[in-house]
């Protein structure tokens, strides 16, 4: 049986409470208040919430799958020593997100809609891009002040993060990226799903597959938190030439089959 996350409703009030704050402007100059150390210790917090109001795959054939094509990208990074976990949600919607502590998410309908391996692989470099350049902690840095964000550290603000948990439930990703963050998470993937042997193109694919689907991203979760430009797509391909990888494992089309029956 299918679900979704707009099926939960009594979160979604509280993300609204919290919605405001994630776009304000709380730090001079952009800067980070939260630790390498920190941000792992806030992911475990928001990911046991999340995983508490989300229904995860049971299927130990899509979550080895898509474990093992996260950690292929992460070891391509400079934060391939932390402990990162890739969870897949059991719902139709086309989406993927990434929380701050190297947590990332991947619906079984991303993985349905995708053409090829390495779409699905582009898709989830794009998500470790954000974790790695950190911008989850630099929007929590943007909306609160030093000594908030202490107080969810030291275990005295639970509810924020479980405002901040039903938020990421309700509208399907952690937030709004800006502009520059989607940019810098795009040339970040490329050379990350090169350095694993797959072919790049296959994030540009992605973006111009989805939004084929959905003529031209309305409807689709991850266009709402990712905007996509043919200009993106055209600065993938860009950065993509030059580059040779695979698009296919042989394993792909079992588990695209696998993943649609949720």
């Amino acid at each position: 049986m299918r679900s979704s996350h707009r099926a939960v409703r009594p979160f979604i009030l509280l993300a609204f409470a919290v919605g405001p704050f994630l776009s304000g402007c709380a730090t001079i100059g952009g800067a980070n208040y939260v630790s390498i150390e920190e941000e792992w210790q806030i992911g475990q917090q928001l990911e046991a919430d999340i995983n508490r109001q989300v229904r995860l795959v049971d299927d130990p054939t899509i979550r080895r799958y898509v474990e093992g094509l996260g950690q292929q990208l992460v070891r391509q990074t400079n934060m391939a020593q932390r402990p990162w976990r890739f969870h897949v949600i059991a719902d139709d919607a086309i989406n993927a997100f990434n929380i701050p502590g190297g947590v990332v998410y991947v619906n079984t309908g991303l993985i349905a809609q995708a053409g090829s391996a390495s779409e699905l692989v582009g898709a989830i470099a794009h998500e470790v891009a954000h974790g790695v350049a950190r911008h989850g902690t630099q929007r929590l840095s943007q909306a609160y002040e030093p000594n908030v964000l202490a107080g969810v550290l030291l275990g005295g603000n639970p509810g924020l993060v479980e405002q901040l948990a039903a938020q990421v439930v309700a509208q399907g990703a952690f937030a709004s990226f800006s502009r520059s963050d989607e940019r810098e998470a795009d040339r970040m993937a490329v050379p990350m799903m090169a350095g694993a042997g797959w072919d790049p193109e296959g994030l540009a694919r992605m973006f111009e597959r989805l939004m084929a689907e959905s003529g031209g991203g309305g409807g689709i979760p991850f266009f709402s938190t990712h905007p996509t430009t043919q200009d993106r797509i055209a600065g993938v391909r860009a950065m993509a030439r030059g580059y040779d990888g695979r698009t296919d494992d042989g394993q792909f089309s079992s588990i695209r089959s696998r993943a649609a029956r949720y």
